[in-house]
């Protein structure tokens, strides 16, 4: 004979708990944003990446040019293959 780890009851209202602990996980997101905004510190900036390469593309029919900054060679060969099909 097997026990059930669980009882009927709990089983029952799983749905009404997981809701309630989202309810309050939402709560507390929204308690600590309105503790923010109350209280505003000089917060460090986000930090954004830094690419020292560019790679850039020109249009010999009109002389249009256009810079974007080298990530990586799977970035700039994607870009390119867009560019070839739908501009050439």
């Amino acid at each position: 004979m097997t026990r059930r780890s669980q009882s009927w009851y709990r089983s029952k209202n799983a749905k009404a708990r997981r809701e309630s602990i989202l309810r309050r996980s939402r709560l507390g997101v929204l308690a600590r944003e309105r503790k923010r905004m109350a209280n505003p510190v000089d917060r460090d900036p986000v930090l954004v990446p830094f690419y020292p390469l560019q790679i850039g593309v020109r249009d010999k029919r009109n002389g249009d040019m256009a810079w974007i900054d080298f990530k990586s060679v799977r970035d700039a060969a994607r870009r390119l293959s867009v560019i070839q099909k739908f501009y050439t």
